[in-house]
């Protein structure tokens, strides 16, 4: 199963961070169309964060354990940037919490839970 964490300030609810980990387990490692799914969408918001909003690549992407088969991503908005750019980063990363949302609610099916999304907020 792929576990979504999408982590809120406490004060604001902004969105801080999403980190994604597993594998659906739906399909063969490598034509797995939910893993696909669910990695296309963090990878988009790591380009959107990068391209729209300019903030390096370096802290906004970190991929850990790379060589695993299973997914394990962690997708973290700058504190630094103008109002503006942080209100665009966060239509970015509520976009992409409604599409892994989405992603769940249309591929989860009783009895099989391929991917979970868990809200939380910063203590």
């Amino acid at each position: 199963m792929i576990t979504v964490i999408v982590d809120r300030d406490k004060v604001t609810c902004n969105i801080i961070a999403i980190y994604m980990s597993g594998h659906s387990g739906y399909g063969e490692e490598g034509n797995d169309i939910i893993c696909a799914g669910a990695s296309t969408l963090c990878y988009t918001a790591a380009y959107a964060l990068t391209d729209i909003c300019g903030y390096d690549d370096e802290k906004v992407l970190r991929i850990i354990d790379e060589g695993s088969e299973s997914v394990n991503v962690r997708i973290m908005i700058p504190e630094e940037g103008d109002e503006d750019t942080k209100n665009r980063a966060q239509v970015i990363m509520r976009t992409v919490e409604l599409g892994l949302m989405n992603l769940a609610a249309s591929v989860n099916e009783e009895g099989n839970t391929y991917i979970e999304i868990i809200h939380s907020k910063e203590d």
